[in-house]
């Protein structure tokens, strides 16, 4: 092989590389079910009182879609659900009820009926 050629065979190597390594490194979360997923969910503060109602708010959820969330509690689990807008968000309330690191999952219903795991996050209640 001439070294011209080699040189130029090397560098559309490297560029290959790199461009495979960039996209793998950008590529989209993976939701439960392994689809990858544009969904979130949010607090309207990071921190709430035990006794405090708070909101989650959901964006990138499909359309008219059924969404349930969960705020799993130290003592207990509370679900609120809704149908997104058209545009795919929502806004629920819930009340914090003891303190601690509050998990919260929204699931999707899917065109077969069933729930599926789509954003997660976590917020802190605090004792009064």
């Amino acid at each position: 092989m001439h070294k011209p050629r080699a040189v130029a065979l090397l560098a559309a190597l490297a560029v290959m590389t790199s461009l495979s390594v960039s996209s793998a490194v950008a590529a989209p979360r993976k939701g439960a079910s392994g689809g990858t997923t544009g969904a979130a969910i949010a607090f309207d503060r990071p921190q709430v009182m035990v006794g405090e109602t708070y909101h989650v708010t959901g964006t990138g959820f499909r359309p008219n879609t059924w969404v349930t969330v969960g705020a799993h509690f130290a003592d207990t689990t509370w679900w609120n659900s809704q149908i997104t807008d058209s545009n795919g968000r929502f806004s629920l309330a819930f009340t914090a009820t003891s303190p601690g690191a509050v998990y919260h999952e929204a699931k999707e219903r899917g065109s077969n009926g069933r729930l599926r795991l789509r954003a997660t996050a976590t917020l802190t209640a605090y004792a009064p």
